[in-house]
C-alpha cells in the first residue's frame, strides 16, 4: 500500500466546516420557547434548526444504518441539556461536556456519540477523562472514518510484525492506543506524527505508556521517527534534593551538571557525591555557601571525615536508606575513593570554565590518602571454575524447553547473547551495542610469529566490538563458535530500523535489536543468567555472590590468563579494551590451584643444590680407586664427600676434611677444569634445619651444640676438629 506524503498528511481536513453554522453562545426567543415547551423530539428539533443540523451533519458521516439510533440518542440528550442549562453547546466548557458524558442517566451506548459531537464541534480536547481506553477505537473510527482509520491501523501493524510483533501482541488495546494519538494530535495520518505528539499522549494516557512505546517502534520502522521512543515513561534520573544544603552551593552543583562532558551515569554520581559534600558543610562549616570559600584547611577537615564516614550519614532527602542492611558500617575505600575523584573533578572544572578562583591545589589538597588507596587494589570476582565451565556448556546447548515463561526473545537471539557472553568477554553495553555483521570470519591461515605453528583457516573468527568505556572501536579474535550462532540469529532476524547509538551517536542497525529496539540493559542479568543457570542446574550465586554479566567478563579474562601459555597481560589489556594494563589486572584471578601449584614447584627447586661431576676422574678410573669425583658447591666451598645431601654436619662444614674453600690453590683447580658436568640434586631439608634457612639462628646454635660430640667421615668431632680454636 502507497504511503501518503507528507503533504497530504499535514493538509488533513477537518469533516466539517465550522464556519457555516450560527456559533452564538446564547439562545434567540424562539430557541428558548421551543426548548421550554419540550413535548415532541422531533417537533424540538425542527424548531431549533441552529442546534439540531450541526448535529445532523455529525451523524451523516457515519455510513452504518445501524448507528443512527444512537446518534439520535445523543442528540436528545444534548437537546435536553440545552434545555436545563439555557445554554447552546457552543458555549459549554470542556467539564460542561464531560460531566454529561458521565452523567448516570445517559445511556452507554450514546456516550461516545456525545463525545463525536463535542470533539467535531465544539474543540473538545479532553478526550482522555471520558472513560475506559478501549471507548477511543470506536470514537476513532466514529470521527476519522472507518476506512481511514482501518488504513493507518493495517500500516502500522504491518510494519511492527516485520520488526517482529506478532498479531496477537498487536490485538490487546493496540487500536484504541492508536486513536487516542490520532485524537490528540487531531490529524488521523501516521506522517502526521512526532516525538513531541507521543510525549504529550503518554502524559495523558500513563497507563497505556508502554503501547505508546510500541507504537513509536512501528513509526520508527515505517521511517517516520527518527528513533522510537522508551518503552515505559520514567525520568532516568530522580532528581536529587538540595533541601539543607545551602543554594549557592547547589546553584554551582546543579550548573557542573548541566555543563560536564562525563557520561550520564558518572555524572550523575558525581553530582550526588558533591551535593553531599554539601550537607557536611551544612553542618560543620555553615560559613562556607560557596566552592570559592574553600580554604586548604576545609579539605583537610572534609578529608578526615570522609575517612570516618558511615554509610547513611551526609543522606539527601530524595534518598531512602530504609532496609540497607549495611546502614552505620564504615564507608568502603572505593567508595571514599569514588567521593574524592568527583570533588577533585568538580573544582577543577569550576577553575578551568573560570567560575572561580580556587585558594588551593585539588589535585594535592583532596588526592586521595595513601591509607586508603592500599585498601582498592584489584580483587578480581571471577566466578568459581566448577560454575563457568557449567554456563559456558549451557551456552552452547540452549533449547527451546529452557526458555524461561516470561521470556519472548527468539531461541536463536538468545542463543547467540549467551555465547557472546561467555566467549568473547565484552561488558555488558558492548554485547546490546554490536552491529549487525559484526562477526567476520577468519578465511586465511594465521602463524603463530612466538611457536611458529599454523592456525589453520576457520578456527577463530574477528568480533568487531563498538567504542566503549576506555577504549575505541577495535576487533577482538574469538572463536569461531561465536561466529556461527551470530550468523544463525542474523538468518531469521526480523528487519529493523536504523537506531541511534548513544555512545556514538551514529545511525546503526544493532545485532540485538528486536521489535524495534535492542535488549534492556537488564536483560542479561535477569534474563541470560538465570535462564543458564537454570540450564546447567546451578544458583543465580556463587562463592563469590551473585552471578553478574561483568563477572563473566572477569571469567572469560582469568581463563585465558590461567591456562598453560596463556596470554601475556599485555595482550590481554589489547583483547578486553583497557587503555592500561592496571585495568586489566582487576579482572585476572590467581586460580588456588595455580598458585599451590607455582608453590610446589618452587619449594622443590629451593631444595635444589648444584653438584659438579669430575669427568676427567671418572674416565681415568680414579673414581673407582676412591678418588673424589663429586663436588657439592656450597656457595664458598665445595664438598668432597659423595653423601653430603645426607650428612648431619653439612651446616658446618668449615674445618672439615671433605671442605675445599673455594679461594684455596685445590678449589681454583676444581673450578678451572674443562671436563666439569653440572647438575642439580634434591636435598631433604629436616624441621630444623627448615628452621634454620629461615632465619632462626637458635635454632642453628642449638643444632650445632647437639652436634659437637657427633663424629664427622674422619672419625672426628667437631669439638676434636675445633678444639684449637676452643679457649
Amino acid at each position: 500500500m502507497a504511503q501518503l506524503d507528507s503533504v497530504s498528511a499535514k493538509n488533513w481536513q477537518w469533516p466539517l466546516d465550522l464556519a457555516q453554522y450560527d456559533r452564538s453562545p446564547y439562545l434567540s426567543e424562539t430557541e428558548e420557547c421551543a426548548l421550554v415547551s419540550w413535548s415532541n423530539t422531533m417537533r424540538v428539533r425542527a424548531a431549533v434548526p441552529r442546534l439540531y443540523l450541526p448535529l445532523r451533519d455529525v451523524a451523516a458521516l457515519s455510513s452504518k444504518q445501524s448507528l443512527l439510533e444512537r446518534h439520535a440518542k445523543a442528540q436528545t440528550a444534548i437537546l435536553q441539556e440545552i434545555q436545563r442549562t439555557q445554554q447552546p453547546y457552543w458555549a459549554w466548557s470542556q467539564q460542561a461536556w464531560i460531566d454529561l458524558v458521565r452523567h448516570p442517566l445517559i445511556h452507554s451506548s450514546a456516550r461516545l456519540f456525545i463525545t463525536a459531537n463535542a470533539y467535531l464541534l465544539c474543540d473538545f480536547r479532553l478526550v482522555h477523562c471520558i472513560g475506559p481506553i478501549f471507548y477511543l477505537s470506536g470514537l476513532g473510527r466514529l470521527i476519522f472514518g472507518e476506512e481511514l482509520f482501518e488504513r493507518e491501523c493495517g500500516r502500522l501493524h504491518q510494519a511492527l510484525q516485520k520488526i517482529g510483533y506478532g498479531k496477537v501482541n498487536l490485538q490487546q488495546n493496540f487500536p484504541s492506543i492508536l486513536a487516542a494519538v490520532m485524537l490528540e494530535n487531531r490529524n488521523p495520518y501516521l506522517e502526521s506524527f512526532d516525538t513531541e505528539l507521543l510525549e504529550r499522549t503518554r502524559e495523558k494516557y500513563s497507563a497505556q505508556a508502554h503501547g505508546i512505546g510500541k507504537l513509536s517502534h512501528g513509526l520508527a520502522a515505517l521511517g517516520i521517527l527518527p528513533e522510537p521512543l522508551r518503552m515505559r515513561n520514567y525520568v532516568s534520573w530522580k532528581e536529587k534534593s538540595g533541601g539543607g544544603i545551602a543554594p549557592q552551593w547547589v546553584d554551582y552543583c546543579r550548573r557542573w551538571r548541566e555543563t560536564s562532558t562525563l557520561q550520564p551515569k558518572t555524572r550523575e554520581s558525581n553530582y550526588s557525591y558533591i551535593l553531599r559534600a554539601g550537607l557536611w558543610l551544612a553542618q560543620i562549616h555553615p560559613e562556607i555557601t560557596s566552592p570559592a570559600d574553600w580554604t586548604v584547611e576545609t579539605c583537610a577537615d572534609f578529608l578526615a571525615a570522609l575517612n570516618r564516614l558511615k554509610v547513611g550519614e551526609w543522606q539527601l532527602h530524595s534518598f531512602d536508606y530504609t532496609g540497607r542492611v549495611n546502614l552505620g558500617t564504615p564507608l568502603g575505600a572505593n567508595s571514599k575513593r569514588s567521593v574524592l575523584y568527583a570533588m577533585r573533578r568538580f573544582f577543577r572544572d569550576i577553575q578551568h570554565w573560570d567560575w572561580v578562583r580556587l585558594k588551593f591545589n585539588p589535585y594535592y589538597h583532596l588526592a586521595t590518602p595513601n591509607s586508603i588507596l592500599r585498601l582498592c587494589g584489584p580483587n578480581p570476582r571471577a566466578i568459581d571454575d566448577n560454575f563457568w565451565l557449567k554456563l559456558v556448556w549451557a551456552s552452547l546447548n540452549l533449547e527451546a524447553n529452557d526458555k524461561l515463561s516470561e521470556i519472548w526473545y527468539p531461541l536463536e537471539m538468545l542463543r547467540a547473547i549467551s555465547v557472546v557472553w561467555t566467549h568473547a568477554g565484552l561488558r555488558q553495553n558492548e554485547i546490546i551495542r554490536l552491529r549487525v555483521g559484526c562477526a567476520r570470519a577468519q578465511n586465511d591461515p594465521i602463524i603463530d610469529e612466538t611457536t611458529g605453528t599454523t592456525i589453520a583457516a576457520g578456527t577463530l573468527c574477528y568480533l568487531d566490538v563498538p567504542a566503549g568505556k576506555t577504549f575505541t572501536a577495535f576487533a577482538k579474535p574469538v572463536s569461531a563458535i561465536v561466529r556461527q550462532f551470530i550468523t544463525e540469529w542474523e538468518a531469521i532476524r526480523p528487519e529493523q530500523g536504523f537506531l541511534i547509538d548513544p555512545k556514538t551517536g551514529e545511525r546503526v542497525r544493532f545485532l540485538f535489536q528486536y521489535r524495534g529496539k535492542t535488549i534492556g540493559h537488564s536483560a542479561i542479568n535477569d534474563t541470560i543468567i538465570p535462564m543458564l543457570c537454570a540450564k546447567a542446574g546451578l544458583p543465580v550465586e556463587d562463592s563469590r555472590g551473585k552471578i553478574s554479566s561483568h563477572r563473566g567478563r572477569a571469567s572469560a579474562v582469568t581463563a585465558l590468563a590461567s591456562v598453560p601459555q596463556g596470554m601475556s597481560l599485555f595482550d590481554l589489556m589489547r583483547w578486553s579494551g583497557h587503555r592500561s594494563p592496571k585495568s586489566t589486572l582487576y579482572y585476572i584471578r590467581t586460580k588456588p590451584t595455580q598458585l599451590a601449584g607455582a608453590f610446589a614447584k618452587a619449594d622443590q627447586m629451593s631444595h635444589l643444590i648444584e653438584v659438579l661431576i669430575d669427568h676427567t676422574a671418572v674416565v681415568s678410573g680414579a673414581a673407582a680407586k676412591g678418588e673424589p669425583y663429586r663436588y657439592y658447591d656450597l656457595g664458598s666451598s665445595y664438598c668432597s664427600n659423595p653423601f653430603w645431601s645426607t650428612c648431619p654436619h653439612r651446616m658446618a662444614c668449615a674445618g672439615c676434611d671433605f671442605n675445599i674453600p673455594k679461594d684455596s690453590v685445590k678449589g681454583e683447580a676444581l673450578a678451572a677444569k674443562a671436563f666439569l658436568h653440572r647438575y642439580l640434586e634434591e636435598v631433604p631439608l629436616t624441621p630444623e634445619e627448615q628452621q634454620i634457612v629461615k632465619g632462626d639462628l637458635q635454632k642453628l646454635e642449638a643444632m650445632l651444640d647437639k652436634l659437637k660430640n657427633v663424629p664427622t667421615l674422619d672419625g672426628r668431632t667437631p669439638q676434636q676438629i675445633h678444639g684449637n680454636e676452643v679457649p
